[in-house]
């Protein structure tokens, strides 16, 4: 574990961190120095992207006047907490909304390098692939789990937009759908990855969600 401050928040990356990204990275299948490479190539931009993604959170939320935030890096992704802040429901899901947004904005910045790239130099692949490298995987993780996080799945961003939205009488029927867009997300992943830490990850939200519907269950 270790520490540092970006713009005044303080942000703590935890050892599990790292053993994560390097799983999704393919450290697992790495032999080869090239696959060894990319595997850093990975973990690199995955550490950027999740990073401006919780900045994209703990920025606005100090916009609309939470007093202090702090942001963690683990092994299940990342958080902006804010101790003691006291949201309206609009900058709620503004705040909420931002992280993602910054995810495809980031996204974003990373085609426009390529296309000005591309356009200097037409075979840069060859020349640096290891940039190369970083710019796709950058515009990957930054467009896929954009995108992926907007889904209304509780604890994702887009069930909590979604549970802002329809506000804390709702909750049951948030849970519903967050019941509902799970299964299709969990078929779309397979289908896409084929990756264990995907589907586990989905029993995660599952059972988060499940225990969201039974409290309630108890308070109608």
């Amino acid at each position: 574990m270790f520490q540092f401050k970006l713009f005044k928040i303080p942000v703590t990356v935890h050892g599990w961190f790292f053993l994560l990204i390097a799983f999704l990275g393919g450290a697992l299948r790495a032999h080869s120095p090239e696959e060894w490479h990319r595997v850093l190539v990975f973990m690199g931009a995955a550490f950027i992207s999740i990073l401006v993604h919780e900045l994209g959170h703990a920025l606005t939320g100090l916009r609309f006047g939470a007093p202090s935030t702090r942001i963690s890096l683990h092994g299940m992704g990342g958080a902006a907490e804010f101790p003691a802040a006291d949201f309206s429901r609009n900058h709620r899901i503004l705040m909420t909304a931002a992280g993602p947004g910054s995810s495809i904005a980031l996204a974003g910045v990373f085609i426009v390098i390529r296309i000005v790239i591309t356009d200097i130099d037409p075979d840069f692949h060859n020349h640096s692939p290891i940039f190369a490298t970083f710019i796709s995987t950058m515009i990957f993780i930054n467009l896929f789990w954009g995108v992926i996080n907007l889904f209304p799945v509780l604890p994702m961003d887009g069930g909590q937009i979604l549970r802002d939205l329809l506000g804390p009488n709702r909750l049951k029927l948030t849970c519903i759908v967050s019941f509902i867009t799970l299964a299709i997300l969990a078929f779309i992943l397979w289908r896409l990855t084929e990756s264990i830490y995907n589907m586990i990850i989905m029993v995660f939200l599952g059972s988060y969600t499940w225990k969201l519907y039974q409290a309630a269950g108890q308070r109608t």
